[in-house]
């Protein structure tokens, strides 16, 4: 491996982490070698006979398991790409990043760290998202760290960008901080490359997937506002559709709101009579096809996520909903967490639909 002519500035950090049976975890911002930094540990670390765990927090450019989660592996045999490996576990995030989902980021990174602990590794590696600007980018690394605990701290920077992080980070005494430049021979990547790369990851992901068919009494819906509330009787749904005139799919109470899905989008007088009716101050309305195409993670009956995919279908009146997923079954499904992009199976964008949903 030519790495100490590539990386001479992390020479000495890494002889020493090598041999180190802790756990690290590298931080740094977007392209500032993080990823390389972590599969070049992980590479010296198993050739020298060490069983190692790799956890992948970067829901964006994630290496491991698909994008929109957190992963991690355990090192069985030599690889090239890290991308070779399949994920042991995950977490579904349902974007490619934690700005809007502090709590369910911190959350899934715990988790799929907890599921690495019983397997008593030699050492584990954590590789974190380039999410560390403003104040709500600092408190996130901080309390993600403070979560995970590790022994270890590698700080990859090219000027002060870490400087906020690493002043709070060298007051505490419970971890060995590293704090390393950037290579030269670390690269930016461009905004259209780092999406292409998001793209082929997820087409990757859903190459074999096929269609499945969930009745909705099987599990519930979790994550966004569809199932957090109490669901009107059919009674009440069709009067309602009958005094306006439309048809109303679903409709549920959720708080003190009125949530709504609709074949058509309602007009203004529509809407009007429905909250006199229904006696809410807020409707939230959306049409049946913003969900075609949602992300989703697939949720067992330990919680385990086991595999994500895309809803195909929504059908309150067969009451069933198909989703296309790589997974051998959706039998042990139990919840269905929505997530906030809208993916097709070649791993295009199309965006979030569920501003409120």
């Amino acid at each position: 491996m030519r790495w100490r002519e590539l990386y001479p500035e992390w020479q000495q950090a890494v002889d020493e982490l090598v041999a180190s049976r802790k756990t690290v975890l590298v931080l740094g911002g977007i392209d500032s070698g993080k990823t390389t930094f972590c599969s070049l540990l992980l590479k010296l670390k198993h050739q020298a006979g060490m069983q190692v765990g790799f956890v992948d927090l970067d829901a964006g450019q994630t290496t491991v398991g698909p994008p929109a989660a957190f992963s991690s592996v355990v090192i069985r045999k030599p690889y090239e790409l890290l991308q070779d490996l399949t994920p042991d576990s995950l977490a579904f995030l349902g974007d490619v990043s934690p700005v809007r989902h502090g709590a369910l980021a911190l959350a899934g990174a715990r988790r799929v760290l907890d599921d690495l602990m019983p397997l008593q590794l030699d050492s584990l590696v954590i590789d974190t998202d380039g999410y560390i600007g403003g104040w709500h980018g600092r408190a996130y690394k901080l309390m993600l760290i403070d979560l995970l605990r590790p022994q270890v701290i590698v700080a990859l920077q090219r000027k002060d960008e870490l400087a906020p992080i690493l002043d709070a980070l060298r007051r505490r005494a419970d971890w060995n901080l590293h704090e390393l430049p950037v290579p030269q021979a670390i690269l930016r990547k461009s905004p259209p490359f780092r999406s292409q790369h998001r793209r082929a990851a997820f087409a990757r992901y859903f190459e074999r997937a096929q269609s499945h068919t969930l009745p909705l009494e099987q599990f519930s819906f979790i994550g966004r506002r569809l199932g957090g509330g109490q669901p009107i009787s059919d009674a009440r749904r069709r009067y309602l559709a009958d005094q306006v005139r439309a048809e109303l799919l679903h409709a549920e109470m959720v708080g003190d709101s009125l949530h709504l899905i609709v074949r058509q989008p309602l007009s203004d007088a529509q809407i009007e009579t429905l909250m006199t009716l229904a006696s809410v101050d807020k409707l939230v309305m959306l049409p049946q096809s913003a969900y075609h195409n949602l992300l989703v993670g697939l949720i067992d009956y330990t919680g385990r996520c086991y595999g994500l995919g895309l809803i195909e279908s929504l059908d309150f009146k067969a009451r069933t909903l198909g989703v296309l997923s790589p997974v051998r079954s959706v039998d042990p499904v139990r919840w269905v967490q929505l997530g906030y992009l809208r993916i097709l199976p070649d791993g295009t964008e199309l965006g979030e639909p569920l501003r409120d949903g």
